[in-house]
């Protein structure tokens, strides 16, 4: 993390869904905080003021991809007003392009169970506590547990294969425990972006798709978690399904690619320490797609994973 927070940070390009920037300044307000140096934190607040105008233009999958590692730098930073805090929190009220067309949406509520709509999630969470706007989380929180398969939700998501869902009249992200289709194992399965790989529920082909989608729900799920949700238990423990369910076709195909290990290993690693369990994880982490550097983060006798839960109305 230091050598990411003293190294060359880029550019700047908030509307490049494959930007590094965030990540890396994310890295060097993390050291600032932790040091205490000047320099870092001099460093790390250009770097975010460089990113104000980056987005013009962009689509709401690269906001979903860049974004919530800025807001979770200007926290640790302390910044609450000014021209960093304005710019972020404006897109709460954003209308941004539609991540498949041109149409100008305003921003989504976990609108699919995609990997894009998983990203945006996370950001509309994180942006939420950043603006302590608890009231708009609530709202994200019902979005966050139609995604996990709760539906109870009164949110509604779109699906884009019935061969995906368990109900497909009543389509969930992360699908039912012990749910089967065709005498197959369907329990944990991201429907939508399983079915990336095409609609064999039984011999699925390989898709990087369901990494990306918990590159959002899984700080979304910790973000939730520290504001008093039960993130990480909602819908029979979804989050740890959806890992089980990759090692399980990792077991099941022979194919390493399914989990390696290596590939979101910031979320494995969260998911290993919230529940226990021990799957695959490459250390150290360093910077993610969405966010980064969780074995340092929360380390054990660290940072909390979650808060006393709020009373549910």
């Amino acid at each position: 993390m230091l050598a990411a927070a003293e190294g060359d940070l880029g550019t700047a390009d908030v509307a490049d869904q494959d930007s590094t920037h965030d990540g890396k300044t994310l890295a060097c307000a993390l050291a600032a905080a932790r040091t205490g140096r000047g320099d870092l934190r001099t460093k790390a607040t250009s770097a975010l003021s460089s990113a104000i105008g980056s987005d013009a233009d962009a689509r709401w999958l690269a906001i979903g991809r860049n974004l919530g590692a800025y807001v979770i730098a200007a926290e640790v930073l302390g910044i609450h007003s000014g021209p960093i805090y304005e710019w972020l929190a404006g897109f709460l009220t954003k209308t941004l392009r539609d991540n498949k067309t041109d149409e100008q949406v305003p921003v989504g509520n976990w609108s699919s169970g995609s990997n894009a709509s998983a990203q945006v999630g996370f950001v509309t969470a994180v942006l939420s506590v950043y603006t302590r706007d608890f009231a708009r989380l609530a709202t994200f929180w019902d979005g966050y547990r139609r995604y996990c398969g709760d539906r109870m939700s009164p949110v509604k998501e779109t699906s884009n294969s019935d061969a995906w869902q368990f109900i497909p009249s009543d389509p969930v992200g992360i699908q039912d425990e012990g749910a089967v289709k065709q005498g197959c194992r369907l329990d944990g399965a991201i429907g939508n972006d399983m079915s990336r790989g095409g609609d064999d529920v039984c011999s699925p082909a390989w898709t990087k798709y369901p990494w990306i989608g918990l590159e959002g729900a899984v700080p979304a799920a910790l973000v939730f978690a520290r504001a008093g949700y039960p993130a990480w238990d909602v819908a029979e423990e979804a989050i740890r399904r959806a890992h089980d369910y990759l090692w399980f076709l990792r077991q099941t195909t022979g194919n390493p690619d399914w989990f390696d290990g290596l590939r979101s290993n910031e979320c494995v690693y969260l998911v290993n320490r919230a529940y226990g369990t021990k799957f695959p994880c490459s250390l150290p982490v360093s910077g993610g797609r969405t966010f980064g550097f969780s074995d340092w983060t929360h380390a054990p006798g660290g940072a909390a994973l979650r808060r006393p839960e709020r009373r549910q109305s």
